[in-house]
């Protein structure tokens, strides 16, 4: 848990909060109903069954759902394999574990405190060795009921058109970790030749930093494209934002963020798109109920909309009625049932440090097309694209400009258009005005 994340968040709330994950309690277990599904012919199921047994003589209430029997009820609760197991208070989904688990595990999960206090939203956890690796990431904030995922209908054409752009620009990301991978969501907020800009959130990438293994899967006319990402920048505390570079293969429209110079006001109508536990995006309605609520002793900027995020949503945009995106999910107030996004001060305090400053001015200029081969059909010299960190170039005598800071950091990206795939990340610390020079002439 990020104890930084928001104000509201006090030690003595944090404190509370890990105890009761890591102790088994009765109490919340038992306001908690299990269900666990289970299928006829899977054998992780049946070696389930003691340890079920055991809860059930201590008193735990289980109910057991064959999916072959009961295909109805596993689709409402998103049961993609066996034996998920859910946690539900008062109709409502609290958190899931998938495979094998202990007594220990499952009792853990029976006493989350349905009433506890803010979460970042999780990614949710596949494991890439079978049903029977735990889950446990994914245990740690609870969900809202999965009805909630539809959206209502379009009151207008425009408000139609800006969803429908918002849909196509929306990404699921997976973040693959070693022992399995997390999937959360993005939005495509720029192109550049054949490379795209996904904006999502920074802590996907908390443990694997920028050597995170990530694969980014678009939707195209009903099918799923998957191609590899590389995570660029990211901010995984107070700002909780990062951006990850792909190349999709083929041409697509990016989403157009709103200037911070006009930020959203309290009341206005939004729509988000996520990844409700992991399934395609999917769009949800709701209003702005807070702007820049929590966490302002260290200035962050925020947005809180009516309605909890579920797993799996992290990193979704939030779009205004003209389908500009304001906002990146982050977190989720369950007591409250209201979702936290980071606001535009941090979507532009990312793209300023990558010299992206255009993408939230009113008219962002055109993109600039690479050529991967020269007029003569030979094969052309790598591809670098440059991303400078609090960069700005450096005057030249072909280019003056006025007097500028050198750059703290350069993050440089080196790809061979012949060699799909393959690249370098190199992280330069205090570039110095002539290799800015040189970069700045040779990257026009």
């Amino acid at each position: 848990m990020n104890t930084h994340l928001f104000g509201r968040l006090y030690p003595a709330i944090v404190s509370a909060f890990v105890l009761a994950t890591v102790t088994v309690a009765n109490a919340s277990a038992a306001n908690s109903v299990l269900l666990a599904f289970s299928s006829d012919h899977c054998g992780h199921c049946q070696a389930m069954v003691p340890t079920l047994r055991q809860l059930e003589q201590r008193g735990t209430p289980i109910r057991h759902v064959n999916v072959n029997a009961e295909p109805e009820l596993a689709r409402r609760h998103g049961i993609r394999q066996v034996p998920t197991y859910v946690v539900l208070s008062a109709g409502r989904e609290l958190t899931r574990l998938v495979g094998t688990q202990s007594a220990q595990s499952l009792q853990q999960a029976l006493a989350i405190d349905p009433a506890g206090p803010l979460f970042q939203t999780k990614a949710n956890l596949h494991s890439q060795t079978g049903p029977d690796a735990a889950q446990a990431r994914r245990a740690a904030a609870p969900s809202a009921p999965i009805s909630d995922a539809r959206g209502e209908a379009m009151p207008s054409l425009t408000m139609a058109d800006a969803v429908e752009r918002a849909r196509a620009a929306t990404v699921r990301l997976k973040v693959h970790d070693g022992n399995g991978f997390g999937v959360g969501t993005g939005t495509i907020i720029d192109r550049h030749g054949d490379e795209a800009l996904v904006l999502t959130c920074g802590h996907l990438f908390r443990e694997t930093k920028l050597q995170s293994k990530v694969e980014v899967e678009l939707f195209v006319a009903g099918q799923v494209k998957t191609v590899p990402g590389q995570v660029i920048d990211y901010d995984a505390d107070n700002r909780d934002i990062a951006l990850v570079v792909m190349r999709p293969g083929f041409d697509v429209q990016p989403i157009q963020i709103a200037n911070p110079d006009n930020p959203p006001q309290t009341g206005q109508t939004a729509f988000s798109f996520g990844c409700d536990h992991g399934d395609d995006p999917s769009r949800r309605d709701t209003a702005i109920t807070g702007i820049n609520k929590y966490n302002q002793h260290v200035g962050a900027s925020n947005i809180e909309i009516a309605g909890a995020p579920v797993d799996g949503r992290s990193g979704g945009g939030l779009f205004d009625a003209m389908g500009q995106l304001i906002g990146v999910c982050n977190a989720a107030d369950y007591k409250g049932d209201v979702g936290i996004y980071t606001g535009p001060g941090s979507v532009k305090w990312q793209l300023d440090r990558v010299q992206l400053a255009h993408l939230y001015q009113t008219q962002p200029p055109a993109p600039v097309t690479v050529p991967s081969r020269r007029a003569n059909g030979q094969p052309g010299q790598p591809q670098t694209r440059l991303a400078s960190l609090n960069a700005p170039q450096q005057p030249s005598p072909s280019h003056p400009r006025a007097s500028q800071p050198a750059a703290t950091e350069m993050i440089v990206i080196i790809r061979d258009p012949n060699a799909p795939g393959g690249q370098r990340v190199m992280n330069i610390q205090q570039p110095t005005a002539e290799l800015m020079e040189v970069i700045s002439r040779h990257a026009r």
